[in-house]
């Protein structure tokens, strides 16, 4: 898959059970999941890094962690666009889709705000490269919205 204008997506693992986790990503056609989450640890073993990569390449997708693209310790602007550019990399060749934890994007506020550093970090600098965002939903559906009209604490 290459193209001029790469589609990233973005899911939350959340409380999913891994298997119910593959089916999202199998829907939407992942191949290659990247990981921007601070540390690859969760209270969930399935999605601790090490078991998360052996768990994803037995299914055919393939894992990168990029702790410069973490939500919980922000990486300096240099570090932080070495791993926007990966992304993008990555994204010209496969279906990418990172992921966090925060399973859901957005808040149910009357206004709603970004929820995860997805939606209010990395995506409008990954717009700005011009990525297209689609955001994976617990429910398997999608959202696309301009995130950067988002109140955001980040």
């Amino acid at each position: 898959m290459s193209t001029a204008s790469p589609i990233i997506y973005t899911i939350g693992h959340g409380r999913h059970p891994f298997n119910y986790f593959l089916e999202l990503l199998r829907e939407h056609e992942i191949a290659f999941v990247c990981d921007v989450r601070s540390a690859a640890r969760s209270r969930w073993p399935q999605y601790n890094g090490r078991v998360l990569e052996e768990n994803l390449r037995e299914a055919g997708i393939g894992y990168e962690h990029l702790p410069e693209c973490g939500g919980k310790v922000i990486a300096p602007p240099a570090e932080l666009a070495r791993g926007l550019d990966r992304i993008i990399e990555l994204a010209s060749e496969m279906r990418v889709v990172i992921m966090c934890s925060e399973s859901q994007p957005l808040t149910t506020h009357v206004i709603p705000r970004a929820n995860c550093h997805r939606v209010g970090l990395l995506s409008p600098p990954l717009r700005a490269r011009g990525a297209g965002i689609i955001h994976i939903l617990p429910d398997g559906r999608t959202l696309e919205l301009d995130e950067s009209k988002l109140p955001s604490i980040w």
